[in-house]
């Protein structure tokens, strides 16, 4: 039930007048695209409970994209609508809707609304590691990381100011009462909230100058660019805008205390911020979700964000997990009380799969006086898909070895029988045992250096490693094979390059196999090139390592693949030229202990570039 509390005095009806009146709404912005369909179900709500009203309008109109939870509407009501009418008559039309009025009040004539508006904006953007992919989500979402405190100094120069024209086509902001940023750190990323509190802020402004933040915060300008934006009183043209995705309107409010009720949620969800089952959710190390008997989430732990940054609280909770066989689990746990496991996966994206433990909590604790249910999500994709891998490397490696034993018993066998008198076969098997006895010892040696890498990996290597000597012993390694096949190496590194963290040996090991792939499929006539390279704000205090060729190419689908184990473009011309399959996976594994990255980048006809990244050293 929908309840707010009017402390007014009853006016006789009087239906000829059409007094001022104002409205405190509360909503679930999800549910809403903009103001438009605000006023629509308003609308649809005053006209089913026959109550005549015009001139409908919104203190903050929100643009689509903008979620909003909160906002203030003045319209004209026949004086016989009441607040204790109207209390009676909407809160059954609206019960049950994303949509509550939460304060409702007439407004003086001598009220000037405009001058006493506070705007309560507040914006999101996620940093996210470069590795993962989002495809949805109500946060602006940028792949670099931010200099936080750089953006706190450029917002110093806002704090105050009268004079906002720079960011803005209308009138500008005569005051920003409060701009404060805050980061949080999650498993997927760092998330960045900009809390902006002004009387006239529009949703532009603050999307102007979000972006304007964001660029100083990626290092593209310094903090004292937003002091001469706003002396110039003037923006670039092309001067870029944050998407509305990320933008809220966390609340709107009057300074002065006309509205007279208390601010109420949609549904009661008392705030889990003390007792010992709140501590006990928050501590949890499962993402867990509280779930109302409507279906709407009304709490979810810090695991449960990581889990689903895009998660919103209040709202519906197949809108946030959209798998059929979960919807119904929960659904069944709040019609008929039945609890247990489910398995489902979410398939936007990459597929990851999850198990998701349903239960209950009674009625009348902390959590709420209704049941709820609660759901404890346990994400098994990197299990299962170990599982997968460890089946495939077994079968893999099986494969490998069964095709070269079986040629090299067949020809045994044929040397013992009517070729054991031909010294010409002889010598043509011989030289074939010995090229299928190598394969089988280059991957046996490969197996070996991939499992000691795998138990190394979690120890960080902490000795200095200088790259120009290095380069120079694995081209020296690699040449033999280079002259075999009618090419040549040139490299083209500077004497003087800062120093790398890292293990010589290993490192030697990642150059050697590059630059030996590179050899294989390179154009006989063209060099395989190893060069620095650029630096790269997605890889901050890394160097950079390349090794190109010129050749084939290798198609976009290949390239997300190319360090899984065994994994060949070509397996025919992979095997004839004594390749495993598992040179790139060693090369990652290797570059997972440094804290390095490995990038490709191929066009078909011209070639490929493999650049790998390594921390800087530091003495401290």
């Amino acid at each position: 039930m929908i309840r707010f509390a009017l402390d007014r005095k009853q006016i006789p009806p009087d239906t000829t007048k059409m007094p001022r009146f104002t409205f405190k709404l509360e909503y679930d912005g999800s549910r809403f695209n903009g103001w438009p369909d605000v006023q629509a179900a308003l609308e649809a709500a005053l006209a089913k409970n026959n109550t005549p009203a015009r001139s409908l309008t919104p203190a903050e109109p929100t643009e689509a994209g903008v979620h909003a939870s909160s906002q203030i509407v003045h319209l004209d009501l026949a004086a016989a609508h009441n607040p204790v009418m109207l209390k009676a008559d909407l809160s059954t039309v609206l019960h049950g809707t994303a949509l509550a009025i939460v304060g409702a009040s007439s407004v003086p004539d001598d009220f000037d609304a405009t001058q006493t508006i506070e705007r309560h904006y507040t914006y999101r953007l996620f940093c996210r590691r470069a590795t993962l992919t989002f495809n949805k989500g109500t946060m602006w979402r940028i792949d670099h990381p931010l200099d936080i405190r750089a953006m706190r100094e450029a917002a110093h120069y806002l704090i105050g100011k009268h004079d906002f024209s720079s960011f803005c086509n209308g009138p500008a902001a005569t005051r920003l009462s409060e701009l404060r940023i805050e980061s949080s750190a999650h498993s997927s990323g760092t998330e960045v909230r900009l809390h902006f509190r002004a009387p006239s802020f529009a949703p532009e402004q603050v999307r102007r100058i979000v972006a304007l933040l964001e660029r100083i915060g990626a290092g593209i300008h310094p903090p004292e660019i937003m002091r001469e934006v706003l002396e110039a009183h003037s923006l670039s043209p092309d001067a870029p805008i944050a998407p509305p995705r990320g933008l809220y309107l966390d609340d709107i409010r009057y300074s002065e205390s006309i509205l007279q009720s208390a601010h109420l949620p949609l549904e009661p969800t008392p705030h889990l911020a003390s007792g010992i089952g709140a501590a006990m959710l928050e501590q949890m190390p499962l993402p867990l979700l509280v779930i109302t008997r409507k279906g709407r989430v009304a709490y979810a732990n810090q695991f449960a964000y990581d889990l689903l940054p895009d998660m919103v609280i209040r709202q519906h909770f197949s809108e946030t997990i959209d798998a059929p066989k979960f919807v119904r689990a929960v659904e069944a746990a709040i019609e008929s009380g039945k609890t247990g496991k489910v398995r489902f996966s979410l398939t936007e994206g990459p597929e990851r799969f999850f198990v998701a433990h349903i239960g209950l909590l009674p009625a009348g604790s902390e959590f709420g006086k209704s049941i709820r249910v609660i759901a404890a999500i346990e994400e098994r994709t990197t299990m299962l898909k170990s599982e997968q891998m460890r089946s495939d490397f077994i079968a893999n490696v099986s494969h490998e070895l069964r095709t070269p034993l079986a040629t090299v018993l067949g020809y045994i066998e044929t040397l013992q029988g009517h070729a054991k008198e031909d010294p010409e076969a002889r010598e043509r098997f011989l030289a074939v045992m010995a090229k299928q006895a190598s394969r089988m010892q280059n991957l046996v040696n490969d197996l070996m250096s991939l499992n000691k890498i795998e138990i190394e990996e979690h120890n960080r290597p902490l000795d200095p490693c200088a790259l120009p000597p290095l380069v120079s012993e694995a081209i020296a390694a690699a040449q033999p094979l280079a002259e075999r096949l009618g090419t040549s190496v040139i490299a083209d590194i500077p004497a003087e390059m800062p120093r790398v963290r890292g293990d010589h040996a290993q490192l030697m090991q990642v150059l050697v196999n590059l630059l030996e792939n590179a050899i294989k499929y390179s154009d006989q006539t063209q060099p395989v090139r190893v060069f620095a390279a650029a630096a790269d704000a997605r890889h901050p205090g890394q160097i950079g390592l390349s090794v190109q060729d010129i050749g084939p190419g290798l198609a976009p689908e290949h390239l997300s693949r190319l360090t899984e184990r065994f994994y060949r473009v070509s397996v025919a011309k992979s095997r004839d030229q004594g390749g495993t399959g598992l040179g790139l996976a060693i090369v990652k594994h290797i570059l997972n202990r440094h804290e390095g990255a490995l990038e490709i980048s191929s066009t078909i006809g011209k070639g490929s570039v493999f650049t790998i990244w390594l921390p800087v050293f530091s003495e401290v």
